[in-house]
């Protein structure tokens, strides 16, 4: 009986420590050594587009933006009140200096006139008779004074009246365009209240902010090149004429005005404008694809491609490699981005597939894989 249970428990051991062996082999050692296989195997190469740095001369600007301004705009309004009794402009329209606008209603001036008139001369006679009186002794000088004083109030009250009615005219105080009207024939219109506005715009002016290093080199006179969002294919020139007295507390920039001619009435005022001043002569700098950089709080980087070999001595001699650099960046104009330091003009960087990129990951370029340049024309 004890040989029996000697037995079963030798080979309850040897069962179980086969069945524990082969659980090792399983679910320990043979995952391990698949994967240390599969993490030795080489990678295989990441497909990337690229394009080389080159050297491109560019004008060094200053760029801001700002509002357009008209040179003249004022607000149509009349000194007095009335009726609007006829309009002589068309909303839009371009009209010239003392060019009747708007004409109120005079009728009640023009009886009040009347009436002064017929008093004036009324008086006017009285005072001839009092003077003839006076210069024969019959009539104090009092009464003469007096005949005078009324004559010459009653001749202040019709100029008064005269003057009151030309108020009633509204021209316009010099050449321009007009706006939308706001007003109707029969309409009651206030002393003050807007008929319409009156903008000169033959020339524009453009305010744009600058920041405090920057205004150090603007100057009076300097060329500006203007673009809006309503001609975004068009450039429009102009030149620096004059700036603010002083920096802003809030946003510590100042405000700077470029004068641009506008002949062809496209620009209007309250465009939003994109702003670039020519500050300086034209210089030679390194550019590259904006999409070649990657913007991160520690640093801009680029992945430029080099020879495999130079990274890794085992790698074969045709085989290329991606190579982490750190770079500082420049303007950026038209998709393209000057690099001040960190690549020279005929390095070669991934412009596409960076995102699969690492320091020292083997590559292969396909520019069929290369960023499309946006096109506006194609948004449905």
């Amino acid at each position: 009986m004890i040989r029996r249970i000697i037995y079963l428990l030798l080979a309850t051991i040897v069962f179980g420590g086969l069945a524990g062996a082969i659980a090792f082999y399983a679910f320990d050692f043979k995952p391990k050594m698949i994967a240390g296989i599969i993490m030795g195997a080489p990678r295989p190469p990441v497909t990337i587009a690229a394009e080389e740095a080159k050297t491109e001369t560019w004008q060094p600007l200053i760029s801001g933006i700002g509002t357009l301004q008209a040179a003249e705009g004022i607000d149509i309004t009349p000194q007095v009140g009335g009726t609007v009794q006829k309009i002589f402009f068309d909303s839009g329209a371009r009209v010239n200096k003392g060019e009747t606008l708007v004409q109120l209603d005079t009728a009640t001036d023009e009886a009040d006139l009347r009436s002064l008139e017929a008093q004036l001369t009324n008086a006017e006679a009285d005072l001839v008779r009092k003077t003839k009186v006076f210069e024969k002794g019959y009539a104090a000088r009092a009464a003469l004074d007096a005949a005078e004083a009324l004559r010459d109030q009653l001749a202040a009250s019709a100029e008064r009246i005269r003057e009151q009615m030309k108020l009633k005219t509204v021209v316009a105080p010099w050449d321009g365009q007009v706006g939308l009207r706001s007003i109707s024939v029969g309409s009651y219109v206030a002393p003050g209240q807007k008929v319409t506005w009156l903008q000169k715009t033959d020339d524009i002016f453009a305010d744009f902010a600058v920041t405090e290093a920057d205004f150090g080199r603007i100057k009076n006179g300097q060329k500006v090149q203007a673009r809006f969002a309503a001609w975004p294919d068009q450039v429009f020139g102009g030149e620096i004429i004059t700036s603010d007295a002083r920096v802003s507390d809030a946003s510590r920039t100042i405000t700077v005005r470029a004068k641009l001619p506008n002949a062809e009435g496209k620009l209007l005022p309250g465009m939003y404008a994109n702003v670039d001043v020519e500050a300086g002569e034209p210089v030679e700098v390194v550019t590259v694809p904006q999409t070649a950089v990657t913007f991160s709080l520690y640093g801009d980087t680029v992945f430029a491609i080099v020879p495999a070999k130079s990274l890794d001595p085992n790698a074969k001699d045709d085989e290329l490699a991606a190579e982490r650099r750190f770079v500082k960046t420049g303007d950026v104009r038209e998709g393209r981005i000057a690099i001040t330091k960190g690549v020279a003009a005929g390095d070669k960087l991934v412009t596409a597939g960076q995102n699969k990129v690492d320091q020292g990951a083997k590559v292969v370029i396909n520019n069929a894989i290369a960023l499309k340049e946006f096109d506006p024309t194609t948004v449905q």
